[in-house]
């Protein structure tokens, strides 16, 4: 009975124990199946659904569209996908979850040191260079690109339908206006123009177009002519009349226009090929708003004289009596704006040929030419005049020239009448047209290999001393045979020289490490003995009023020279006349270099 119970017991262990065997073995199964070029992203799904893991992964890590081909025969989840993924792949399996995720591999990274300077920074005591080092990090990966795998059958070519156009052109242009005075000329500069346009063939000839384009129009004004104002008067009192002489006096003028080109065109092949070039050509209206009209000083000279009729006599180059050459550099024009209207319509023609060069496109070029119609001119028919607010006085003499109107341009005065811009010249674009879409086919796939580069520029920096500007430039422009002057046997200074010496201390004080020698001198009417005390007085005189200004003591040094050394006048020539006793009289200023 013993045996019994004892085998009945371990069948019904073995019973009991037998389901617990069976899960305990992995709840996930193995993974069958064979595949002929399919996507990796189908694998993925099939192993995930059949094994029962749950399967995590970024899709940017993977090439999805890799083809696979390939047979499994009850393998692991696992060695499944170690078996289809890339190299530089990695699998990881934790409780039922398999991550896919990329090995960490550094990418290759070049470095390039920079050997030229992008800027240089100063301040008052250094200069910085400054260099940018370029740092390329290049990784790469591999993916799975589409191929056609057979190209497909093409549609009947046709130049009917939709075309889009582009062009750029350069050419001569002019303002289209004309000086009123004979010896003034505009001479045209350079044009350009630059569009798109759409058109559409309603017959495989001919079709309309309409676009937007941008419009150039350079030229230049040049002044050789006399202009006169009658009844001034001179620094002496003098009536004149002031002639302004031109002398190749120019301005650079410029227009831009925004257009809307509306028109009719026209293409013709010149064979009976496929591919045959054509000649096209078009023509239409349009219609310009000015995005910007100015103009600029370009170079030249103005001449001013005067005629005297009392004395039918001109005179010139005399500056103390305001007849001078000028240039263009002495006018600060703010505004150099041209007054023109703000709407231009015009005229444009088209004529060259469209070379294909690909299934639907075409290489245009040709020439062109656009012609404004309407008078652009708006402005008030001012008088031309040279009037120039900013300008100093020199010889006692203002160069304002108050009497004249301000210069504004040529183009802006009375000496035009109309204006309307037109340019010549040829162009080069771009024909697209529409064709039928081949039919579509089923793709192949290539493996090929990307790379990512990421660009990291660092600035460094390399910085030294700055040399420190020499301060005895500024002081010695100032005092540069500065002399101050006494009478006989005085050391008070003849003329107050407040003005020279509030300008010396000034410079004396901002520039504290410059130095400068003062040096007194007397006439010879005396003995040596006096004339030397003299000269140091005088010398004396003159230190004290500069540090009454509060020039520090130790920026200067004096010295007395007594009679010994006559005064050298820089300015005439002193051998070819008697010598003036009375100019030894004087202390001279002289900057220490």
């Amino acid at each position: 009975m013993k045996h019994i119970l004892l085998i009945f017991t371990m069948i019904a262990g073995l019973l009991i124990a037998t389901p617990a065997f069976s899960a305990s073995k992995s709840k996930h199964n193995t993974f069958s199946k064979s595949y002929k070029n399919a996507r990796l992203e189908q694998v993925i799904k099939d192993v995930q659904a059949k094994t029962g893991y749950q399967i995590k992964y970024e899709a940017e890590d993977l090439d999805l569209n890799k083809p696979i081909t390939a047979q499994f025969k009850k393998q692991s989840a696992r060695a499944v996908l170690r078996k289809v993924l890339d190299k530089d792949m990695q699998v990881t399996v934790k409780k039922g979850v398999i991550t896919i995720s990329k090995k960490p591999t550094p990418p290759t990274e070049i470095k390039v040191t920079a050997t030229v300077p992008s800027r240089v920074e100063e301040d008052s005591l250094h200069i910085i260079t400054i260099y940018e080092d370029t740092t390329f990090s290049i990784q790469c990966k591999t993916v799975t690109k589409e191929l056609p795998a057979k190209p497909a059958e093409k549609p009947q070519k046709t130049n009917k339908g939709h075309h889009i156009q582009g062009y750029a052109g350069l050419g001569y242009s002019r303002l289209g206006y004309s000086p009123a005075r004979t010896n003034d000329a505009a001479k045209g500069g350079l044009g350009a123009t630059i569009g798109f346009n759409y058109a559409y063939f309603f017959h495989e000839n001919w079709g309309v177009s309409a676009g937007i384009a941008f419009d150039y129009y350079g030229d230049k004004g040049v002044i050789n002519d006399v202009y006169e104002w009658q009844g001034q008067g001179d620094s002496d009192g003098e009536q004149y009349t002031h002639r302004v002489y031109g002398h190749n006096w120019s301005e650079k003028q410029r227009v831009g226009t925004v257009n809307v080109p509306i028109g009719i065109q026209t293409m013709y092949p010149l064979n009976d090929k496929e591919n045959a070039i054509k000649l096209y050509g078009g023509a239409g209206l349009q219609i310009g708003l000015p995005v910007f009209k100015n103009f600029s000083l370009a170079g030249g000279q103005i001449e001013h004289r005067g005629w005297y009729p009392q004395w039918r006599m001109e005179v010139h180059d005399q500056t103390d009596r305001d007849f001078y050459y000028e240039g263009t550099d002495a006018f600060a024009i703010t505004d150099n704006k041209l007054q023109l209207r703000s709407i231009a319509i015009g005229v444009f023609a088209d004529l060259g040929v469209a070379i294909p060069v690909a299934e639907q496109w075409d290489v245009m070029v040709g020439a062109f030419a656009k012609v404004t119609c309407n008078n652009m001119y708006a402005g008030e028919g001012k008088a031309l005049g040279w009037r120039n607010d900013n300008a100093s006085q020199a010889d006692g003499v203002p160069r304002q020239h108050t009497f004249m109107e301000q210069y504004t341009g040529l183009v802006n005065s009375e000496e035009v009448a109309a204006v309307r811009p037109w340019m010549v010249g040829i162009k080069i674009g771009f024909n697209w047209h529409h064709q039928p879409k081949p039919k579509e086919v089923l793709p192949e796939y290539e493996r090929i290999q990307v790379c990512d580069t990421t660009i990291t520029i660092a600035e460094r920096r390399e910085t030294e001393l700055k040399p420190q500007p020499e301060s005895a430039k500024k002081i010695e422009k100032l005092m540069q045979r500065s002399v101050i002057w006494f009478d006989l046997d005085s050391w008070e200074p003849k003329l107050k020289p407040a003005d020279i010496i509030d300008k010396i201390a000034a410079i004396l004080i901002e520039n504290p490490e410059q130095h400068i020698l003062v040096n007194g001198h007397a006439s010879k009417e005396g003995n040596d003995a006096h004339n030397q005390m003299l000269s140091s007085k005088r010398a004396q005189a003159i230190v004290d009023l500069l540090i009454e200004k509060g020039v520090n003591p130790a920026q200067i040094t004096s010295n007395a020279y007594g009679s010994s050394v006559d005064y050298n006048d820089q300015e005439e020539n002193t051998t070819a006349k008697k010598h003036n006793i009375s100019l030894d009289r004087r202390v001279e200023i002289i900057p220490i270099q």
